[in-house]
């Protein structure tokens, strides 16, 4: 019975959501004419009160109110303290070489789960108290639930490689080049090398970082939730609720380009033709996939994927049709992948693209080769704006 009211409340809360930004923009026009509006504010602040007063006042908490924070700098903080961890963890063992793995294949803080996880079990507690402002509590709640799905561990190997290396070049320079037009100084010292690319020993010192992400199915079990937080959990967790959530997020922006199909760079095809060039310009190939020089440390590790130089905020294409199966528009660092975008295009071929200023996709959501998913940047581990970009197989 409790269970049953809370849906029906719920489900209204959803549908008023939705409704409250157009009746808003309403209001404000029906103002401006001078229109009567008495009953309009009425239904309004019916539904602030009742939208406030749920989880769903989540989306409310984007300003700060009172002696609370904004929900971006509450995000800020908190990305800021589990980076902190991650470089605790670097700098208590020395290695060689960085490695980071996941237990569902995305090295980014999945804040939609964490949001609406802490959004349903902070409300609709037995005491519950409002998400709609992050007070010094609701901080130390949303802080307490982001460590409890996020977990790190980690293990040190000694691993030695026979590998050829590249050299890579200087990022923000050939970025450069490509707004310019003019050619980069820089060279590939492979290319000329007549004897081909330069093989040696290399044993290295990894130290591997496990991130393990739990989902909100998971944590609904771990935490025992009540029929209330169970709904608003459900709810918030919708597909239908993904506009809203979007609408929150700080990378995620859908721009003047989003969801348009635009044609590739000159190169159009890679991967024996399954894929297109995953830009609508040729640029700059600064650093294969492969063994190479960092161009960071100096020190000879494994590049995962093909680093591209373009200027920041070109946009960035699917390079065939896919699902996006990871959309991380809120955690700037991103296991070091900064705002990423990642596909799924069937028969185990996904391709990853990361560094974005912002993306314009959710996940689960559908896309086709050379829609636009999201625009270049240097987000994450980046020394200037540039793509890069990462075909798997399995």
């Amino acid at each position: 019975m409790v269970g049953s009211a809370v849906k029906k409340t719920a489900d209204a809360v959803m549908a008023g959501l939705k409704a409250l930004w157009a009746a808003t923009h309403t209001l404000v026009l029906a103002i401006a004419a001078g229109g009567t509006v008495a009953v309009l504010v009425v239904v309004i602040v019916c539904m602030i009160a009742l939208v406030i007063g749920s989880g769903f006042g989540i989306f409310f908490a984007a300003e700060p109110a009172g002696d609370g924070m904004s929900l971006a700098d509450a995000i800020t903080q908190l990305n800021g303290e589990y980076q902190d961890r991650l470089e605790e963890i670097e700098n208590d063992h020395p290695h060689d070489r960085l490695a980071i793995t996941s237990n569902d294949g995305s090295y980014a803080i999945a804040w939609q789960d964490v949001l609406a996880v802490f959004a349903a079990r902070t409300s609709g507690a037995e005491n519950g108290a409002p998400v709609a402002y992050l007070d010094e509590a609701n901080l130390e709640r949303l802080r307490q639930i982001m460590w409890d799905m996020n977990e790190i561990t980690w293990e040190v190997e000694t691993q030695t490689h026979e590998v050829e290396t590249t050299p890579a070049t200087d990022t923000t320079a050939d970025a450069t080049a490509a707004t310019t037009g003019e050619d980069s100084d820089t060279t590939d010292d492979s290319d000329e090398n007549e004897d081909g690319p330069a093989t040696t020993t290399v044993t290295e010192i990894v130290l591997i970082l496990t991130l393990h992400h739990k989902t909100v199915e998971e944590m609904r079990e771990e935490y025992r939730f009540n029929p209330r937080q169970n709904e608003y959990l459900t709810l918030l967790s919708a597909e239908d609720a993904a506009p809203l959530w979007a609408d929150l997020l700080g990378g995620f922006a859908m721009g003047e380009l989003g969801g348009e199909i635009l044609a590739p760079g000159s190169d159009t095809t890679l991967a024996d033709g399954a894929l297109q060039w995953p830009l609508p310009v040729a640029g700059t190939i600064t650093s294969p996939q492969g063994y190479r020089t960092d161009p960071i440390t100096g020190e000879t590790s494994y590049h995962s994927g093909t680093d591209i130089a373009v200027p920041e905020g070109t946009p960035i294409l699917a390079a065939a049709d896919g699902t996006v199966t990871v959309a991380n528009a809120l955690d700037s660092w991103g296991g070091s992948y900064g705002y990423y975008v990642k596909l799924d295009h069937g028969g185990g071929l996904t391709t990853l693209y990361a560094h974005c200023s912002s993306i314009c996709v959710t996940a689960g959501q559908q896309v086709k080769a050379g829609e636009v998913i999201a625009y270049v940047g240097q987000t994450g581990r980046a020394t200037g704006p540039h793509l890069h970009f990462e075909i798997n197989t399995r």
